[in-house]
């Protein structure tokens, strides 16, 4: 393999992880790595007939500290075989080294917003470190250098079995695969820079030697912290549940104003030849009924918590003090972070599991009460109302990102990364109202 093939293989491996890097990524997070990592490793030296078919190997361990998901620190040891030869000069007999690093490296996806969701990163990283090496070439000639050899005829170093102490310095971009939560694996190409020209046994005054590998490794994370601070402008970061309420009731009272209830019809008299009949038609009057019965995100079965069992109970009171209902009618909604159709079947979904949840745990009492239910799809009014109604900061600035957008819910989506307190808006927004007659 020729040097022009090892560059178009490298330009058609990075083409392809770059699609990549369209996929997800967790929120920002201080954490820890270990593990362990090997590949293939060649000596460039001051060889100029370089070949890569005298590529060897090589294998370490590594660990480090993250933060933020963007900045690596890590350490690294490990053994590491070279060969090599010169046209019509000399052949490497046998070299190898252990060496040990400290790098750092910055993701450079993080320089652009493509995705928050992400699962790969691109991490250029540099270091320094030391290796003890020791080489043994035998020349044309027929001459034999060993270096770093504790033997008659080796040039004796201090290190390890007589090897020689040699400082170093990689360069390198490391490719970093989020598996999971706890499992990373990696692809990384590093070129060191020694300091020595003799790494092959071969001193010709002009330039140290380099030798390079490429690894492929998996680590374990752990230790994960999120790195994202309160703001001290807010300092709970919280939003005011009362505000929220009160953002929903308004929200209500807007969709009533809207969409008014049926008023009852007056009195309708018909009057035939044959006889004078008088008919009462009632339109169905519902009083709104103050329960809230929740959700989880993307989910359309009434949690079956004590808080909500507690909600019914209240209809099953006035029951049980007198009261009788001939319609229950229940109208779901969706948090508007998902895609149209699948917010109006969610909450088509809701206020029929509503109605369900409603009729069960009423039991007995159900009996001859009617049941309705509708979906109104995402609470756009609610979201908005609720948003206004918080100490959210940039709250303005966030309503009006999210209405002039071309999308608003992959704008909404985008700012609850920036804005984790937007979480708890969208969470009260996944309900029910519930309306008796």
């Amino acid at each position: 393999m020729t040097k022009f093939t090892l560059k178009k293989s490298l330009l058609i491996a990075i083409l392809a992880i770059l699609p990549m890097t369209f996929f997800g990524q967790e929120e920002p997070q201080n954490y820890w790595t270990i593990g362990i990592e090997g590949g293939a490793t060649s000596l460039f030296s001051d060889n100029d007939a370089f070949k890569l078919d005298k590529t060897s190997w090589n294998a370490g361990l590594f660990a480090g500290y993250t933060f933020s998901n963007s900045i690596y620190i890590y350490g690294n040891i490990g053994y590491v075989a070279l060969e090599g030869e010169l046209e019509n000069g000399f052949n490497i007999d046998e070299c190898n080294l252990f060496q040990a690093n400290l790098n750092i490296g910055y993701d450079v996806l993080q320089l652009f917003r493509l995705n928050p969701h992400r699962f790969i990163g691109i991490v250029p990283h540099v270091g320094f470190g030391m290796m003890e090496h020791k080489t043994k070439t035998t020349f044309n000639d027929g001459t034999i250098v060993k270096v770093g050899y504790d033997e008659e005829g080796g040039s004796k170093g201090s290190g390890i079995g007589g090897r020689r102490h040699v400082y170093q310095n990689p360069f390198g971009v490391n490719f970093l695969f989020n598996i999971s939560k706890h499992f990373q694996a990696n692809v990384d190409f590093v070129a060191l820079k020694t300091d020595t020209e003799m790494l092959d046994c071969h001193y010709d005054g002009k330039h140290s030697d380099w030798y390079g590998y490429a690894n492929i490794g998996i680590a374990y994370k752990f230790g994960q912290k999120n790195s994202r601070k309160p703001c001290p402008e807010c300092p709970p970061c919280e939003p005011d549940q009362d505000a929220i309420d009160k953002a929903i009731a308004d929200a209500i009272e807007q969709y009533k104003a809207d969409n008014p209830c049926p008023e009852p019809e007056a009195l309708m008299e018909a009057e035939t030849e044959e006889a004078d009949t008088t008919e009462s038609l009632n339109a169905i009057v519902y009083e709104e009924k103050d329960i809230h019965l929740t959700f989880k995100v993307g989910k359309t079965e009434v949690e079956d918590t004590q808080a909500n069992n507690d909600e019914v109970t209240k209809i099953s009171d006035d029951i049980d003090n007198g009261r009788e209902i001939d319609v229950i009618r229940t109208v779901g909604y969706a948090s508007p972070e998902g895609n149209t159709q699948q917010n109006e079947q969610l909450a088509e979904n809701r206020a029929k599991s509503t109605a369900n949840f409603i009729r069960e745990k009423l039991g007995d009492n159900a009996e001859g009460i009617e049941f309705e239910s509708e979906g109104m799809g995402a609470d756009w009014d609610g979201f908005y109302a609720a948003l206004e109604n918080s100490n959210i900061s940039n709250k303005a600035e966030i309503a009006d990102t999210i209405k002039n957008s071309e999308n608003p819910t992959a704008t909404l989506n985008q700012m609850k990364a920036k804005y984790p307190a937007l979480n708890e808006l969208l969470n009260s927004l996944r309900r029910t109202q519930v309306f008796i007659k």
